[in-house]
C-alpha cells in the first residue's frame, strides 16, 4: 500500500535531536560536492556490454518503488534555498560549492539547491522525538504503481476509460502517452507544449516518463485481445487481468532478464530470487515482513554514474540522426510527441551504449545540468552522496561487515583491498580521517565491480537483499501456483517471452527490428 515507512538494512545513524551525524572527530563531513569530485571525475564512458536502456529502465523501477517527492519540493515549491530567504528554512538543506571548485571557481555559482526529505515526522504524522523515516508515494511492491496508483478505486478512476479495461491515452502526432484528462482538464499535451502547464499523468524523468508510455500502451494492447478472445468479459474483468498480466510480464523482464545481467544469474538462483526453470515456483513467506528497504532506492541512484547525459537519436531504419540532451526533458514529457523524439530516443536506447560501468566518471551533463532548465546548475550525484546523510545511513564499514554475514571484519582502510584499487583507498584516507567515517555510496564508488556482476559489491548485497524480499513477501507473486487467479502452465509460459525487445516490438514507436536482449549491445552471441 502507498506511504508505507521503509525498512531499513541496518539502524539509522544521527547525532543528538536527529541531526546529521559528525565524524568520529566530531567535526562536519566535507562538502559532498567535494567528495563526489574527489570520487568521479568528469568526463564521457562507453560502456562495452550495456545499452543506454539500462540506466533508464532502472529510473522506471525507482518510480515503481519510491518516490521524487524531495526533488519535486526544490524544484517546484521550496526554490529558494540557494537564496538568503531560504537559509531560515528548516527544509532547506543545499549543498555549497568549494570556492575552487574546478568548474563553478568560473560559473559564480557557490550553491546547489536541495531540500530534506519528507518523512513522517516532518508532515506531522509520527513525533518528531522518533527516528525520521522518508515518505514515500509508491507501493512497496513491484507492482507498476505509477500506473495504477495502486488499483485504488478513487485514484485509478482518473487513469481508466471504463470501457473494455482500457487506460486512458491522449494522441498527438501519432504519439499515444499516458492521460488522466477528466471533465475540466486544461492542461493536455499541446497546451503543455505551448504554455508550460503543469500535466500530472507520469511527467518526471525521461526513463521513468518512457516506460510509463511503454506499459500503459502494453496494458491497453492486452486488454484488447482479450476482449476478442472473452466477449462476455466486462471492462472490471478485462482491466484487472490485463493489469496483473502488464504486471507479470514486467516483473519477468526486471528479474530475469535486467537483473540476471546485472547481477548475475547464477548468483541470483542460487540465492533464491529467481527459479532455475520456467515452471510455477511457491516461495512466499508469510512471516516476513513485506516492505522495501531505504538503502535499496538509495543505492538504485548508484546507475547514475552509468547514465549517457547525450541520448543519440535513430531514425526507425536505426540510422544515426544526432543527439539531443537527456536532462531536458524533465517534467515535459509532453516533448516526446514533437520533433520525431520519441522515436529517435526509443531507437537510441537499445542501440546507444550505457555510460561505462565501473569506470569512476560521471557525465558533465548530470554533474552540472542534472535536470536541464530547472535549475540553475544540479550535481546530481553530489547530491545523492549529501541525501545519504539526511537519510542516516550509517558507515560504509558497517554495511560492508553485514555484507559478509559479520565474517569479515572492516576496521581499517587496508581492509578494504579485496573491493577497491590502492588508488581509491588514497582517495578515500584525503576525504576522510577515519575509516568510520567513510559514506556509504562514497564507499561504493570507490569499490570495483564484483566478480560475475556489473555492480559493485555492496550495491549487489542491497540490491539482492531487496529482489529476495520482493518475491518472498508478495502473495501475489505471478510465478506461485496458489495465488488467486494463478496462471496456468500454458499462460506462465507466455508471461516468461517478457522482455525489454518484446515490449519495443508490441508497442514501441516504429521499432521493426531490435536484438533479443535489448539491455545488451548488438554484438557476436
Amino acid at each position: 500500500m502507498f506511504h508505507t515507512p521503509e525498512l531499513r538494512l541496518l539502524p539509522a545513524n544521527f547525532s543528538e535531536g536527529f541531526t546529521l551525524r559528525k565524524t568520529s572527530s566530531g567535526k562536519d563531513f566535507p562538502l559532498a560536492r567535494y567528495v563526489r569530485s574527489l570520487l568521479l571525475k568528469v568526463g564521457d564512458g562507453i560502456d562495452k556490454k550495456f545499452t543506454t536502456a539500462v540506466s533508464y529502465c532502472v529510473e522506471y523501477i525507482f518510480a515503481d518503488i519510491g518516490s521524487i517527492h524531495d526533488v519535486e519540493n526544490y524544484v517546484l515549491e521550496t526554490t529558494n534555498c540557494c537564496q538568503a530567504e531560504g537559509k531560515s528554512n528548516p527544509m532547506c538543506t543545499p549543498n555549497l560549492i568549494p570556492v575552487n571548485d574546478n568548474v563553478h571557481r568560473f560559473s559564480g555559482y557557490d550553491c546547489i539547491n536541495m531540500t530534506r526529505p519528507k518523512t513522517f515526522q516532518t508532515e506531522g504524522c509520527a513525533p518528531s522525538s522518533t527516528v525520521p523515516a522518508r515518505i514515500t508515494k509508491a507501493t512497496t511492491y513491484m507492482d507498476l504503481s505509477s500506473a495504477y496508483l495502486h488499483a485504488n478505486l478513487s485514484a485509478i478512476s482518473d487513469h481508466r476509460t471504463f470501457e473494455g479495461g482500457k487506460l486512458k491515452v491522449e494522441v498527438v502526432n501519432g504519439i499515444s502517452l499516458p492521460s488522466d484528462a477528466v471533465e475540466g482538464t486544461t492542461c493536455f499535451i499541446k497546451q503543455a507544449r505551448e504554455t508550460g502547464c503543469r500535466r500530472n499523468v507520469p511527467n518526471t524523468i525521461l526513463g521513468t516518463n518512457l516506460f510509463s508510455a511503454w506499459y500503459w500502451r502494453f496494458h491497453n494492447l492486452v486488454a484488447d485481445a482479450l476482449a476478442k478472445m472473452n466477449p462476455c468479459w466486462d471492462d472490471e474483468k478485462l482491466f484487472h487481468i490485463a493489469m496483473d498480466i502488464n504486471i507479470a510480464c514486467y516483473n519477468n523482464m526486471v528479474f530475469y532478464e535486467l537483473y540476471a545481467a546485472l547481477l548475475g544469474k547464477e548468483n541470483m538462483i542460487n540465492q533464491g530470487i529467481l527459479g532455475c526453470d520456467d515452471g510455477h515456483r511457491d516461495v512466499y513467506d508469510k512471516t516476513i515482513l513485506p516492505g522495501t528497504f531505504t538503502e535499496y532506492g538509495y543505492m538504485l541512484r548508484w546507475f547514475h554514474v552509468t547514465q549517457d547525459g547525450k541520448q543519440e537519436l535513430y531514425d526507425k531504419e536505426n540510422n544515426f540522426l544526432g543527439t539531443t540532451q537527456m536532462v531536458n526533458f524533465s517534467l515535459r514529457v509532453q516533448d516526446l510527441a514533437y520533433d520525431n523524439n520519441m522515436v529517435g530516443i526509443t531507437h537510441g536506447l537499445f542501440l546507444q551504449p550505457a555510460g561505462a560501468f565501473g569506470d569512476g566518471t560521471a557525465h558533465p551533463d548530470l554533474t552540472d545540468l542534472g535536470l536541464g532548465p530547472l535549475q540553475k546548475t544540479l550535481d546530481i550525484m553530489t547530491n545523492d552522496l549529501a541525501k545519504g546523510r539526511y537519510f542516516g545511513f550509517t558507515s560504509y564499514l558497517q554495511y560492508r561487515d553485514f555484507c559478509t554475514n559479520y565474517e569479515i571484519k572492516h576496521d581499517s582502510f587496508d581492509d578494504l583491498k579485496y573491493l577497491m584499487d590502492e588508488e581509491k583507498i588514497d582517495e578515500l584516507r584525503r576525504i576522510y580521517e577515519d575509516p568510520w567515517d567513510i559514506e556509504l555510496m562514497a564507499g561504493v564508488w570507490a569499490e570495483n565491480l564484483m566478480e560475475g556482476a556489473w555492480v559493485p559489491p555492496t550495491a549487489h548485497c542491497i540490491i539482492s537483499h531487496q529482489l529476495k524480499r520482493f518475491v518472498v513477501t508478495d502473495r501475489h507473486w505471478y510465478e506461485r501456483p496458489n495465488r488467486p487467479y494463478a496462471f496456468t502452465p500454458e499462460q506462465l509460459k507466455e508471461v516468461r517471452k517478457g522482455s525489454y525487445a518484446q515490449l519495443l516490438c508490441a508497442v514501441g514507436d516504429d521499432v521493426l527490428k531490435v536484438q533479443p536482449n535489448a539491455f545488451l549491445r548488438i554484438g557476436p552471441g
